[in-house]
């Protein structure tokens, strides 16, 4: 019984490997939200009319594209650790590979953003000085700019997003493969153990079969014999009475007749009496 409970365990555990790998890539992507944000941001820059874009200060401006930087890294780094808890009890090398790919790419992106952030302020500074002069120029610029800014961030997100679905896939290859695995050497062990179980069963099922015909035996035995014990008993309970009613009678005849003649002479005198 313990080696089957161990090989259903086991089959159990390899199941239970395989659906948190499929589930391991379902955390909150928060951080690819932030960075649109971040481009949104940047885009609405050329929307704003001149007289809102002179209110900016290149400082603000800064400050604020700096918060989002800094909340897409932190996220991303939530992301990624959450991602390598995840998958680490199932392969550290293709864990620590991951997390140096994913590493470059988040500087890459990073340094991307950071660079939005420098011809962001550089616009915003050249609309100020310009006022209502040229500022068509300098606008076209800006969208020229945040068109590629979006397929460079785009390109970004996606190659972090592509990298953790490749070492997903391949961890998840060798996780069902460990699984067929598993399987494949489990089933002869199941098989067995279930051929051996059924025969217990069957010999266990002989022996009770066998006792309990022994059992019924006995009983019917025991009770012919009492049967007859309590007979016998019967017997001669019936043969002590008829003998001791015998000699009641023969103790009690005398007076009896005794009794009878007494009763007789009083008949006589009451009848005498009352002639």
């Amino acid at each position: 019984m313990k080696a089957v409970a161990l090989i259903f365990a086991l089959a159990v555990i390899a199941g239970c490997n395989a659906r948190v790998v499929r589930q391991a890539d379902a955390t909150p992507q928060n951080w690819e939200e932030t960075v649109d944000r971040f481009w949104q941001y940047v885009s609405d820059l050329n929307e704003k009319a001149d007289g809102v874009v002179q209110d900016i200060k290149v400082s603000q401006l800064s400050r604020e594209l700096d918060t989002l930087i800094s909340d897409s890294m932190a996220e991303l780094t939530v992301y990624r650790e959450s991602i390598q808890s995840k998958l680490a009890p199932y392969t550290e090398s293709s864990t620590g590979q991951m997390s140096e790919d994913l590493q470059l790419l988040t500087n890459k992106l990073q340094k991307d953003m950071l660079d939005a952030k420098e011809r962001s302020t550089e616009y915003l500074g050249e609309l100020k000085t310009m006022m209502e002069q040229n500022t068509d120029d300098v606008r076209g610029r800006i969208s020229t700019y945040t068109h590629k800014l979006k397929k460079r961030l785009t390109k970004d997100t996606d190659e972090i997003r592509n990298t953790v679905a490749t070492y997903m896939g391949e961890i998840q290859s060798r996780t069902s493969q460990n699984l067929e695995t598993v399987k494949e050497n489990v089933e002869p062990y199941v098989q067995q153990a279930s051929e051996v179980a059924g025969k217990k069963l069957s010999d266990i099922s002989t022996i009770l079969k066998s006792q309990a015909e022994t059992l019924t035996e006995q009983l019917e035995t025991q009770a012919t014999g009492i049967k007859t014990q309590l007979e016998n008993t019967a017997q001669q309970l019936r043969t002590s009475l008829d003998s001791k009613i015998e000699e009641l009678t023969e103790m009690i005849s005398p007076y009896a007749i005794q009794i009878r003649e007494q009763i007789e002479n009083i008949v006589v005198k009451i009848k005498e009496a009352s002639a």
